[in-house]
């Protein structure tokens, strides 16, 4: 029965072991040359004070959950968290050659990690000259459903 506000301010809410890790990357210099999956490698995590800190002995192999793409920027998030070192903000995460893009999506284009559609938009083009027009509307909605499409706003354009 808290109030939202309150629990929103509560430590568990705020420093979970990603920001920490965030953190981290601002305080240990060391920390700036590894990615989210390496960083286990060399820091442990501390509970009780939220905090990471150098590893003194032990290995351990670094992993990241596996996430659907029908969840959007988490996903593409996870994506970014595989070759992103060092950031100490989402906003570092976000940018690429010194150019900061406003969505994790944005910046897997930039990036190369997604596809620009072109298969799709050639799908459809193909089909305008032999489907019907019931045919094509099923063709597009079935493309978007699917979540294939990445920048659907685009391929309606290039058709």
């Amino acid at each position: 029965n808290e109030m939202i506000d309150d629990v929103l301010l509560n430590p568990s809410v705020i420093e979970s072991i990603f920001t920490s890790w965030m953190d981290a990357n601002r305080k240990y210099p060391e920390a700036k040359n590894l990615t989210y999956t390496q960083f286990v490698s060399k820091f442990v995590y501390v509970k009780t004070r939220r905090t990471w800190k150098p590893r003194k002995s032990g290995y351990t192999i670094g992993r990241l959950m596996w996430v659907p793409p029908s969840t959007g920027e988490l996903y593409f998030l996870r994506l970014m968290l595989t070759v992103a070192k060092g950031p100490c903000s989402y906003e570092a995460i976000k940018t690429v050659g010194n150019i900061e893009y406003p969505t994790f999506k944005e910046t897997c284009f930039a990036m190369g990690f997604i596809g620009d559609d072109k298969e799709y938009i050639e799908a459809i083009r193909e089909a305008y000259h032999w489907g019907s027009s019931h045919f094509l509307r099923k063709l597009l909605v079935t493309m978007l459903l699917s979540n294939g499409i990445n920048k659907p706003e685009d391929a309606w354009i290039k058709v």
